[in-house]
């Protein structure tokens, strides 16, 4: 089981907020402090509104969290964007709950509130499959350091990591479980640190250990492809400082992350480094075409070998989804329009986008 605090998401919210209050030496005694405003961005033209739908006539492209959050069918739930232009919220999905979403955007899986199980939704047909697993007392949610559930790349499995409060009020993660949708098969992976994400030959996910026989590094990751059945077919150790910020490629051999590195003036961004899972050693740095002032803020996931989903920012702190052309750096939009989208303080920027189809 893995232990996570989220009492230090809040108080790293309230640290963030001292020091603004801090460094802002303008703000004397008895005066407002000075705001700086943020320029309104366009809006996308008047986009239908959403429209309770079980079922889609197209692969969906992406959901969000909706802004309105009154409480209401549309603003409580879901809401997904399809790549024929409809727009609807999914009954039961609620919105402040974790939703994933199958590549091919066929599928939906959330943790159904009324019996706490979770269900996969056929977004073709509006067929419900629930499925033999519960989280009893709700999830502690993403913020909190609980894992969302996460489809194979078929769309077949589904990860699902239970979460729980311990005495402390930490949050503990459960051993992963792989389910297989169709039939109700469950399996159980042994503890684990870190779920990394899903290749072509099962669920990669990591673990740390002390070591000595690595130099300049006190601890190794070791990384375990588990087979939808739940069988370990395949093993590769990196350095520790490898454990995190790593996603891997379909076909396993090659892990994508960001490269940040903070300096006196902030966090400079060098792109994005592949590394050979089988030596451990980078391969490649990719420099993004982005405009000025933009960066990449998280890889989503790959498109294939040769492209990465990435979640991007702006100078504003808006935020884009695109992908990443390995070959070229080329970056390309994928048209989610965010206007729409919750902004909410507490989460990362982009946690109320989840990202499907991209064809």
């Amino acid at each position: 089981m893995r232990r996570l605090p989220w009492r230090s998401a809040l108080a790293a919210v309230a640290v963030a907020v001292a020091v603004v209050w801090v460094i802002d030496p303008l703000a004397l005694p008895g005066e407002r402090p000075i705001q700086f405003l943020r320029p309104e961005l366009p809006r996308a033209a008047s986009a239908p509104k959403p429209q309770k739908l079980s079922k889609y006539a197209s692969p969906v492209r992406y959901a969000y969290v909706p802004a309105c959050q009154d409480g209401s069918g549309p603003c409580a739930n879901w809401n997904l964007v399809t790549a024929g232009g409809e727009r609807g919220w999914l009954p039961g999905a609620d919105a402040a709950g974790s939703l994933a979403l199958s590549q091919d955007g066929t599928r939906a899986a959330y943790l159904r509130g009324k019996d706490e199980r979770y269900v996969v939704a056929d977004l073709r047909t509006g067929t419900l499959t629930p499925l033999p697993v519960r989280q009893k007392g709700g999830s502690v949610g993403e913020i909190f350091g609980a894992q969302p559930p996460l489809f194979s790349l078929d769309g077949r499995h589904l990860l699902i990591q239970l979460d729980r409060l311990d005495k402390d009020d930490e949050t503990v993660l459960e051993r992963p479980m792989i389910v297989d949708i169709d039939r109700g098969a469950v399996h159980r992976l042994p503890a684990t640190d870190r779920v990394v994400g899903w290749t072509d030959g099962g669920l990669l996910v990591v673990t740390s250990k002390r070591t000595a026989g690595l130099p300049g590094h006190v601890t190794k990751a070791k990384f375990t492809v588990y087979s939808p059945q739940g069988k370990a077919v395949r093993t590769f150790t990196l350095p520790g400082n490898l454990t995190y910020a790593t996603v891997p490629s379909p076909s396993g051999r090659t892990l994508a992350s960001p490269v940040h590195e903070i300096t006196p003036y902030g966090v400079a961004d060098f792109g994005v480094t592949l590394i050979d899972t089988s030596s451990g050693r980078p391969v490649r740095t990719i420099v993004p075409g982005l405009p000025a002032g933009w960066r990449i803020r998280e890889i989503v996931r790959w498109d294939g070998e040769d492209a990465l989903v990435v979640k991007s920012s702006g100078p504003y702190n808006e935020t884009g989804h695109h992908v990443l052309d390995l070959a070229t750096g080329g970056m390309r939009p994928i048209g989610a329009d965010m206007s729409d989208v919750a902004d909410l303080p507490l989460q990362p920027a982009g946690l109320g986008v989840v990202v499907a189809n991209v064809r």
